[in-house]
């Protein structure tokens, strides 16, 4: 008999054809719907600890709450490493079964990135959650076009941008930080239930992180001390382009900015994005006031630490302006990067960040290190993107938490008695 692969498997395209995914989807989704909940709210992420469900997920295990929390994840590493920390999850496949029938009976499915993405790309296992409340934290206020919204851009017809745009309509609520964005996360997600709430993953921008938090952020020794002295210290992150490349990206720009950072004392630390973990970005090398940090770390606790933000387009932007520090963005002409991105319509207006471009970065770079006249246009704009406190987005959100399980796990059935009653 066909058994449901796992990422572990490697390839798994003789296991199961994609129509046998797609009718054991089907069915799992229809037992997930029918079968009473269990007071069990499983966290979903990318294989690295971070992001939004992470913060949630140690807010929610930090006291008792009247219902079980569990991290679900396939990576062997991150399980063993939780587990020796006394936290709960679950390794996703290592009981295949198991892992179904937790799947078919949690009550709520939290998401930081799309659903199937945490679900190893196995539809079968997503259709196991159906029936569960689902809420996606995402990872960040976009200038990008996301899942419905990419349908004038990209053809539905291919089944691999068809699959994901798909699962991430699932959801049942959506996290939107402000009115203004309301419009736009109905629009990407399909979802008419909106959560006004901050994002967790920016609470530790403006307090200090707890041992716990601080797990999958821990900078390398040679590091770290280089963001204690009195050096200015610069973060280039760009985004994840769609296989488009901008110059945030290119040795040669990267060698003419840590040249930069040389001339002017200053230290520059380069992150790649999530989505390039594990695979050699050609960019060691460049330079003794650049450093490469791992793909995987989670920088967050770390964002304060840091005198300006360099990138092209990254949603990391928006969360760096809590910090109070100088935002800046690569300038990409229309048709120099993707035809329908970034777009900056997407969200409010305001001068909130420094353009430059990768011909001439060097004036705009120190002068926002050095005079900064955009800052109090730049607070202002964070208090309109952020509508609710951004320090209480874990208890905040843990309230709806609490009502979804409670929803989940209420009695549900009716009982019809024809009979007349004398």
């Amino acid at each position: 008999m066909s058994r449901i692969p796992t990422p572990q498997d490697g390839d798994t395209s003789a296991l199961l054809t994609r129509l046998d995914q797609q009718q054991l989807a089907t069915d799992f989704a229809q037992l997930s719907r029918s079968v009473r909940k269990r007071p069990l709210v499983l966290f979903f992420g990318r294989n690295a600890f971070s992001d939004n469900s992470k913060y949630l997920y140690l807010r929610a295990v930090a006291a008792s709450r009247g219902y079980e929390v569990h991290w679900a994840t396939f990576d062997r590493t991150l399980t063993a490493t939780l587990q020796g920390l006394g936290l709960p999850v679950i390794r996703l496949g290592a009981d295949i079964d198991a892992s179904i029938d937790t799947l078919l009976h949690a009550a709520v499915a939290i998401y930081t990135v799309n659903p199937i993405e945490s679900l190893g790309q196995l539809a079968p296992l997503l259709g196991c959650l159906a029936g569960a409340k689902q809420l996606q934290l995402w990872h960040g206020i976009s200038v990008k076009r996301l899942t419905l919204q990419l349908l004038p851009h990209l053809s539905a017809r291919a089944t691999e941008l068809r699959q994901p745009w798909i699962s991430s309509t699932g959801v049942d609520h959506v996290v939107s930080t402000a009115p203004a964005f309301d419009a736009y996360w109905r629009e990407v997600f399909g979802c008419r239930h909106l959560v006004r709430a901050g994002l967790p993953r920016n609470e530790v921008i403006l307090r200090q992180a707890s041992d716990l938090e601080m797990v999958g952020a821990r900078l390398p020794d040679a590091v770290l001390p280089l963001l204690q002295d009195s050096a200015p210290a610069l973060l280039l992150m760009p985004t994840w382009q769609r296989g488009k490349p901008t110059p945030l990206t290119d040795p040669g720009f990267l060698r003419r900015a840590e040249a930069w950072g040389r001339a002017q004392g200053a230290h520059l630390f380069l992150k790649a994005h999530p989505s390039l973990i594990g695979r050699d970005c050609g960019l060691s090398g460049v330079g003794s006031h650049l450093h490469l940090l791992d793909t995987a770390l989670d920088i967050y606790p770390w964002l304060f630490r840091f005198n300006a933000l360099v990138t092209d387009y990254s949603s990391v932007m928006f969360d760096h302006l809590l910090s109070g520090h100088p935002v800046l963005t690569l300038d990409l002409a229309d048709g120099q990067h993707q035809r329908f991105e970034p777009d900056y319509s997407l969200v409010p207006p305001g001068d909130y960040r420094y353009d430059f471009s990768a011909e001439g970065f060097e004036d705009v770079w120190l002068r926002a290190l050095l005079d900064d006249p955009l800052r109090a246009a730049r607070q202002a704009y964070a208090r309109e993107i952020f509508a609710s406190d951004p320090a209480q987005a874990c208890d905040d959100l843990l309230r709806v938490v609490d009502r979804l399980v409670e929803q989940a796990t209420a009695p549900d059935w009716q009982v019809w008695q024809p009979a007349a009653t004398h």
